[in-house]
């Protein structure tokens, strides 16, 4: 019996994966009580899970949602993530590409709430990336992911084409040198809402892990960039140093934890030290 659900699982995952999407099942048998991920998930947060999100449908405020290369805590009440962990290689660059369609995402439960690209529409915000078109265009499927608009919060042209912009630039040039980003990035806060469906961040903050050639832990060493940006207009001009900040203010702020299965020790030289990058 447990050889035919197992394979039953695995034919249901390699569908979804043909349709250039992985669906994990909504209540899986080894998820606990401590909201801990299952333990073929740890890929995407070896560091900790920052919420204790779920896949439990009834935790619609803080849903497990997986995808091929990334990993998010989605708000239903919100219509946007809480946050999204991926890693970032050279691998995962490549030429420009065209452009997909933003389209709603399917995946999501019945029930949950589907933002479609007209949601933004004629609001003055921009759809703005949390994972990067510009991190995925080696693989043209996987770019088409990040167009998911699970992957979208409503960002002011002023942050998402400027200091945010310029930050997800810096990010890919770690990586073309050789090292591996590991980047947690999410929203808080209420400044109104799109159609009644998706509410406007105050702020967007991102998380970025520099892991050297050859390097695979976290130690007190370790490079760990961390950044708040206000989410509104006239920051054209502004450099994205100028928003560095710390990983505990970010905690703070947003009430996450995002390195909980370092130890202490690391934990607190990594989160409290601020990282001061050149301009």
């Amino acid at each position: 019996m447990l050889i035919l659900i197992r394979t039953i699982l695995i034919c249901v995952a390699l569908a979804f994966a043909s349709c250039g999407y992985v669906r994990i099942p909504t209540r899986p048998t080894v998820i606990n009580d401590t909201g801990e991920v299952p333990a073929e998930l740890s890929r995407f947060l070896p560091y900790g899970n920052p919420s204790g999100a779920t896949f439990d449908i009834e935790n619609r405020d803080n849903y497990l949602l997986v995808r091929e290369t990334h990993i998010s805590s989605y708000n239903n009440s919100r219509g946007t993530i809480n946050w999204t962990a991926w890693f970032t290689t050279a691998k995962d660059l490549g030429d420009d590409r065209d452009r997909p369609r933003f389209e709603a995402d399917r995946t999501l439960p019945n029930g949950f709430r589907r933002v479609q690209y007209y949601d933004y529409s004629g609001s003055g915000f921009d759809r703005g990336h949390i994972v990067p078109s510009a991190d995925r265009l080696a693989d043209e499927r996987l770019n088409e992911q990040t167009f998911l608009m699970t992957n979208i919060v409503p960002q002011t042209k002023s942050l998402n084409q400027f200091p945010w912009q310029k930050l997800e630039s810096y990010a890919r040039s770690l990586a073309r040198r050789g090292d591996t980003t590991y980047q947690i990035a999410g929203v808080y806060g209420d400044r109104g809402n799109l159609r009644g469906k998706v509410t406007i961040p105050t702020n967007c903050w991102k998380v970025i892990v520099v892991l050297t050639r050859g390097q695979t832990q976290i130690t007190s060493s370790t490079r760990v960039i961390a950044v708040d940006m206000p989410n509104v207009d006239g920051i054209e001009d502004v450099e994205w140093q100028r928003y560095q900040t710390t990983v505990r203010d970010i905690e703070g702020r947003t009430g996450l934890n995002l390195f909980s299965q370092l130890p202490p020790e690391i934990q607190e030289t990594i989160e409290t030290r601020k990282m001061i990058e050149n301009r």
